[in-house]
C-alpha cells in the first residue's frame, strides 16, 4: 500500500504543470506535450472528459487545491456534515455488534473507520468555518454589486443555520456513551470533536449574528439606494429641474418626505464681539429672579463632664468569625500552610453546623477583604470543567505564611 501511494504522489508531482493549467483555466486541451500527464491523470481518476478534445480536473482534486489555497467559490457548499454523521452513528453501531459478536477483524475494520470518520467530520467543520469566516471579514468582496452581496449572505447564512442546528442535535446523542470501553475511539471522539463543539457552536453562533445584521445593513443600503435611484432618474427626465425655497411652501413633494428633519439650534458665541447686541438683548428681556436663602446656625456642642455616660459597646464574634480568626492564626504558624478541608474535618466543635463547602468559601472571602493586608498568601487547587464555561471547581485552599 504504501509504495502505491508513493507512485501516486510522484505521478502529481510530474504531472504538476498540467494539474496548473487544468485548475486555472477550467480545462485542458489535448496537445504532443501533454498526452501523457493527461494518460496518467486519468488513470488515477483525477481528469474527466469535458467538451471534444478537452478534459477537466474531477472535483476531488480541485475541492482539495480550493481548500489548500483558501479559495472561496461563489456559493461554496462545503461537505454535508449531517450525512457525515448519520455514517459515523451506522459504523459505532456496526463496531459494536462486531464487539457482541467476537468479530475481532471486523472489530478492527470498523475501529478504523470510524477514526477516520471523526476525523473527516472535524476537518469538514473546520474548513465550513473558515470559508465562513472569510466571507464574513471580507464583506462578499468576490462580488461588488448589492442584489449580489445580498444572495451571497443568505446563501451563507442558512449555511450557517445548518451547521448550527446540527452540532446542537449532535450534542443530545449518545455516541461517545457508545464508545466507552475503547479508549483509543474515545480519545479521538473527545479530541477532535466532544470538547471543540461548545467552541464550534459559539463560532457559528457569531458569524450568523453578523451575517444577520450584516443583512439588515445591505437591505438599509439598498433601501437609500432606491432613493437615490429615484432622484437620479427625476434629475435626467426633469433637466432643467432647479431646487426650490420649500419653507414658505405647504405641503412637501413625497421625495423630500423620506429622510427624517433634523432638528438644529444655536445659540450665540460669548466670545464674538458680534453678539454683544444680541445678548444684552436677552439680558434685558429677562426677569430677575430672586432666591430666598435660609440661614441656618449649628448649634454648638457641649462636653459632657459626667464619665458614666459614655458607654462601650463590644460586639461578640460569632462562632464563624472566632473559627476563621483562628484557622488563619493556626496556618501562618505553619511553613507548609494549612488545608481549609482538613481543618474544617479535624474542628467540627469549633464550625459547628458550618457546611464544608461554605467553609471553603468563607475562607476565600476573608482573603479577599484582607489578603493584602494580612500576613498570610493562600494557593487554590482548582481543575477546569470539562465544557468550556469560564468557570473553574476549586477542590480546596491552603492558607500559608507569606515569604519574605
Amino acid at each position: 500500500m504504501s509504495a502505491r501511494v508513493v507512485d501516486i504522489l510522484n505521478a502529481l508531482r510530474n504531472c504538476a504543470e498540467t494539474i496548473t493549467v487544468g485548475y486555472e483555466q477550467g480545462r485542458i486541451y489535448k496537445t504532443e506535450d501533454n498526452a501523457r500527464d493527461i494518460e496518467r491523470l486519468k488513470q488515477l481518476r483525477l481528469l474527466a472528459p469535458d467538451i471534444e478534445g478537452a478534459y477537466r480536473l474531477r472535483f476531488s482534486l480541485r475541492d482539495f487545491l480550493d481548500a489548500t489555497l483558501n479559495r472561496v467559490r461563489l456559493f461554496s457548499v462545503g461537505a454535508n456534515i449531517g450525512k457525515l454523521f448519520d455514517s459515523l452513528a451506522k459504523l459505532v453501531d456496526s463496531h459494536s455488534r462486531a464487539v457482541q459478536n467476537g468479530d475481532e477483524a471486523g472489530r478492527e475494520n470498523y475501529q478504523t473507520l470510524i477514526m477516520e470518520m471523526i476525523g473527516d467530520i472535524a476537518d469538514a467543520i473546520d474548513d465550513d468555518l473558515t470559508v465562513l469566516d472569510s466571507q464574513m471579514k471580507s464583506g462578499f468582496a468576490a462580488v461588488s454589486t448589492l442584489a449580489e452581496k445580498i444572495e451571497q449572505n443568505k446563501h451563507y447564512q442558512q449555511r450557517a443555520q445548518e451547521l448550527l442546528d446540527i452540532l446542537e442535535a449532535v450534542h443530545f446523542t449518545d455516541i461517545e456513551d457508545m464508545l466507552e470501553g475503547h479508549d483509543e475511539l474515545v480519545a479521538s471522539f473527545r479530541a477532535l470533536l466532544s470538547r471543540k463543539m461548545p467552541a464550534f457552536r459559539s463560532q457559528f453562533g457569531t458569524i450568523l449574528n453578523f451575517l444577520n445584521q450584516y443583512l439588515f445593513e445591505l437591505r438599509q443600503i439598498e433601501l437609500r439606494t432606491k432613493r437615490v435611484r429615484t432622484f437620479a432618474l427625476h434629475v435626467s427626465r426633469n433637466p432643467s429641474w432647479l431646487p426650490k425655497d420649500w419653507d414658505e411652501a405647504a405641503e412637501l413633494p413625497e421625495w423630500l418626505r423620506c429622510a427624517t428633519s433634523l432638528p438644529l439650534s444655536s445659540s450665540p458665541d460669548v466670545s464674538s464681539p458680534e453678539s454683544d447686541e444680541f445678548l444684552a438683548e436677552v439680558a434685558r428681556s429677562t426677569s430677575r429672579v430672586y432666591v430666598a436663602r435660609n440661614s441656618f446656625v449649628r448649634r454648638a456642642g457641649k462636653i459632657d463632664d459626667d464619665a458614666s455616660a459614655n458607654l462601650t459597646i463590644t460586639i461578640e464574634e460569632t462562632p464563624i468569625q472566632r473559627a476563621v480568626r483562628r484557622y488563619f492564626k493556626e496556618a501562618k504558624a505553619l511553613e507548609n500552610g494549612l488545608s481549609a478541608r482538613a481543618w474544617w474535618a479535624a474542628n467540627a466543635d469549633t464550625i459547628g453546623s458550618v457546611r464544608e463547602d461554605v467553609w471553603v468559601l468563607r475562607v476565600l472571602i476573608e482573603h479577599a477583604s484582607v489578603g493584602k493586608t494580612g500576613e498570610w498568601a493562600l494557593r487554590v487547587e482548582s481543575t477546569q470543567r470539562p465544557v468550556f464555561t469560564a468557570n473553574i471547581l476549586i477542590s480546596d485552599v491552603t492558607v500559608l505564611k507569606r515569604a519574605a
